[in-house]
C-alpha cells in the first residue's frame, strides 16, 4: 500500500484462500485525525419517490446500489471509500441456483461488480454474504450494508 494513498487498499494475500471476484479478503485503510467513518443502514430496493419496493430480485439489487451511491454522496463519500460490505439475501428468492456460491455470484454478484467497476474504480472491499429467512418486510429480497471512511 502506498503511504501517499488515503483510500482503502483491498487485496488477497497469497497464503489466504482466494475469494470469488466480488470481494477481497483484506482491506487496510489509513486513519487520519480528519477521517470520518461512515456507516449506512442496510439499503434495499425501495424507491424513494414512490415509497414502494420494486418488483423482482435483480431490480431490488440494482436499486439498493443506487441508494448506496446516493447515501454515500450525501455523506461526502464514493463507493471507492467503502471498507466493508454486508449482503443479506433472502434464501427463498424463487431463483434457481441461489443455494450454490457460483449461482449466487451470478444472481447478485454481477450487479455488484458492475456497480463497483463504474462507481468505485474496480475496488473490491471485503464483504460478508448472509442468507437470511426474512428482511424488514415480506417484499424485500435483498439488503446491502456498507461502511466507508473518508479523509479530509
Amino acid at each position: 500500500m502506498s503511504s501517499s494513498s488515503n483510500k482503502p487498499h483491498a487485496f488477497n494475500p497469497p497464503d489466504v484462500p482466494t475469494p470469488p471476484p466480488t470481494y477481497s479478503q483484506i482491506s487496510v485503510t489509513p486513519l487520519l485525525p480528519t477521517s470520518k467513518l461512515i456507516t449506512l443502514a442496510g439499503q434495499v430496493g425501495l424507491d424513494g419517490k414512490t415509497d414502494k419496493v420494486v418488483d423482482g430480485f435483480d431490480a431490488q439489487v440494482k436499486l439498493a446500489y443506487q441508494n448506496i451511491l446516493n447515501a454515500l454522496k450525501a455523506a461526502g463519500a464514493t463507493p471507492r471509500d467503502i471498507i466493508h460490505v454486508k449482503h443479506l439475501i433472502v434464501k427463498d428468492t424463487g431463483r434457481v441456483g441461489v443455494e450454490s456460491e457460483e449461482e449466487l455470484t451470478r444472481v447478485w454478484g454481477h450487479h455488484w461488480m458492475e456497480f463497483m467497476d463504474k462507481e468505485g474504480e474496480g475496488h473490491r472491499p471485503p464483504d460478508t454474504v448472509l442468507g437470511v429467512a426474512a428482511l424488514a418486510t415480506k417484499e424485500l429480497l435483498y439488503e446491502c450494508e456498507v461502511w466507508a471512511i473518508v479523509h479530509g
